[in-house]
């Protein structure tokens, strides 16, 4: 689970001893306060995601009133370097979940717990994007995020990149692919991109993707859910690899 530290003093020492636990810092709306001016800097500076909040409301993330206009998100959860995670893969032909800025912690969750459902190596998000590994996380997953290894990057094209050097084959799923998902072989090693809600994948990372996919849709909604998405290609990812 995650906990919140606030007050300037507390959360500036947190960004200068422990800033790989942050996962993001909430601010007061409208602050000039110089310590609040220093905490903003160095937070972008470490690339930590932060959000403006009004008082009421950071006063409910603090849980007290004495937050001094700031609080920070610390998570428990020990992130596994991707260099360790293919080192020591679960499969003999890895299978990894890249979410490079999805923003709904719901999502989030639930693609992390399809992944743990079937036996992927890892899940991969991007440093400063998209929603952090916060308790809605957490609770969504179902207790998944206990028991997957995530891990952190922090720039998605070179770390693409740096997998196909590898041997990996990068999968993203697009509406107007000609390709079935069916028809890929997942049971090769395999990197499955899931772009963000509404704004899919930015241009570089989608220089980087390989495969694109589609997934075909008979009824009157143009597209599905991300986590759904996530799940049936994931769970044609097993269904390949038990044969």
């Amino acid at each position: 689970m995650d906990t919140i530290v606030y007050g300037r003093n507390a959360v500036l020492e947190l960004l200068s001893a422990s800033p790989e636990k942050v996962e993001k810092v909430y601010f007061q709306f409208n602050t000039s306060h110089p310590k609040l001016k220093e905490i903003l800097i160095r937070a972008k500076r470490l690339r930590i995601p932060v959000g403006k909040a009004r008082l009421e409301k950071l006063g409910e993330i603090a849980g007290t009133t004495k937050h001094q206009g700031v609080c920070a998100l610390v998570t428990s959860k020990t992130y596994s370097p991707l260099e360790e995670v293919l080192d020591a893969p679960r499969n003999s032909n890895p299978l990894l979940v890249i979410l490079p800025g999805l923003n709904d912690p719901h999502n989030i969750g639930a693609i992390i717990r399809t992944a743990e459902a079937v036996a992927a190596d890892a899940v991969v998000i991007v440093e400063g994007k998209g929603s952090p590994l916060n308790a809605a996380v957490h609770k969504a997953s179902a207790g998944a995020l206990s028991h997957i290894r995530v891990s952190k990057v922090r720039n998605l094209a070179r770390t693409l990149s740096c997998l196909k050097e590898k041997g990996f084959q990068v999968v993203a799923a697009e509406m107007q692919a000609e390709v079935n998902y069916t028809a890929v072989d997942f049971t090769r090693p395999t990197a499955l991109v899931m772009g963000s809600e509404g704004k899919g994948l930015p241009p570089d990372a989608l220089r980087e993707c390989g495969t694109f996919v589609r997934i075909p849709i008979a009824g009157c909604v143009e597209s599905l859910n991300v986590s759904v998405s996530a799940g049936v290609l994931l769970y044609e990812a097993m269904r390949q690899r038990l044969g």
